[in-house]
């Protein structure tokens, strides 16, 4: 589509793809159709208008925005104030729904430790590690694509998990979750060996 200019690209796949969201928004804000099609509209022409539309980080979050603060300028600009109109505006202001920074460093980090991790692990626990729990493969595909039986597959995911449980354990970066596994793995393995 070599037509389009770079912004109707732009408005085709970051803001255009939540059409629906924003009108439903548009809508809870006016309790009217045409209203909620024309804040949509009026939010859509505005963000066309913007010489720094490149820029903008969460197209969807701002288109939300201009909408929110459309509404609010129609709502003032009205002769007639309805109380609960007035109440519902404020009470739909959007969310950004953009993790916090420090969330997202606190991922990164946990991703770049398990990442770590998997890395020390037997080539063939790390494949069936990978294939199962990062790829969702069924244990029938991993099986095959591994070549080995579905029981060897599960041998090899359960020390793989165990290693991952264990080692994130000693990092002191454990949950309440991998104790509860890494203790009910135990068990098993004490059980296994007579001692319980």
């Amino acid at each position: 589509m070599s037509w389009l200019r770079p912004i109707d690209q732009w408005f085709a796949d970051q803001v255009f793809v939540y059409r629906a969201k924003h009108r439903a928004y548009a809508l809870r804000l006016t309790r009217d159709g045409d209203e909620a099609e024309d804040l949509v509209q009026e939010a859509y022409a505005r963000l066309f208008r913007l010489s720094n539309w490149a820029e903008i980080a969460n197209p969807n979050a701002f288109t939300l925005r201009i909408i929110h603060n459309e509404a609010v300028e129609r709502f003032r600009k009205a002769q007639v104030v309805q109380l609960d109109r007035s109440l519902s505006l404020q009470a739909l202001e959007p969310v950004d729904e953009q993790p916090l920074p420090d969330r997202v460093a606190i991922a990164r980090q946990d991703l770049n430790r398990m990442a770590g991790y998997l890395e020390r692990l037997p080539p063939r626990c790390r494949e069936a590690v990978c294939l199962r729990k990062i790829d969702n493969l069924s244990p029938r595909e991993v099986a095959a694509k591994m070549d080995i039986s579905v029981s060897t597959l599960e041998k090899h995911l359960s020390k793989g998990l165990r290693l991952l449980a264990k080692w994130r354990y000693a990092d002191g970066s454990d949950t309440e979750e991998t104790r509860v596994t890494e203790s009910v793995g135990e068990c098993r393995k004490m059980r296994k060996q007579g001692m319980k």
